[in-house]
């Protein structure tokens, strides 16, 4: 019997097609497409995020442009994420189907794992978001600013102190 008769009798794809499927989805995470991160491009160092940092061809990038490439850098790891939730949700239904008509505990056991991978899979997208929030507000320039400036001779100084224990 061939691989696509019995895959049609268990009302499943032919193995040719998930292969195809499992080779676009490769071709779209190709790691050759995805941008080069710098070194610091996640640094929580404050000092370390405002300076130029240097590229490999030894030229300097400023704080704003490394600013924006977090950003895409955190937006594609979201949609990576969301994809594989996109995924994961399938491959639950499949699996509670496959283990419910195989009553196997091995099977019940693989659909558990699945199900909790798929959890920790959307709390990390929940943290992306999280991120690209902190990211985008750190991009944002700070509209208050707060000047306390009190420059007094020490004569003036003395003459306060003297009028404020008089009052007093």
């Amino acid at each position: 019997m061939s691989d696509d008769k019995i895959a049609q009798h268990l009302n499943m794809r032919p193995l040719e097609e998930a292969e195809e499927e499992k080779q676009e989805i490769l071709d779209e995470l190709n790691p050759d497409k995805l941008p080069n991160l710098p070194a610091n491009a996640f640094s929580t160092n404050d000092e370390v995020t405002n300076l130029p940092v240097e590229k490999q061809a030894g030229e300097l990038v400023p704080a704003d442009e490394l600013a924006q490439e977090n950003l895409k850098d955190i937006e594609l790891a979201k949609a990576n994420i969301e994809n594989i939730i996109g995924l994961g949700d399938s491959a639950v239904k499949e699996m509670v189907e496959i283990a419910k008509q195989s009553e196997s505990p091995r099977a019940f056991e693989v659909v558990s794992t699945l199900m909790k991978t798929l959890l920790d899979a959307n709390k990390d997208y929940v943290e992306m978001s999280t991120k690209k929030r902190y990211a985008k507000e750190e991009q944002a320039p700070s509209t208050q600013v707060t000047n306390n400036n009190l420059i007094v001779s020490t004569a003036d100084l003395l003459k306060m102190i003297k009028d404020s224990g008089e009052d007093g």
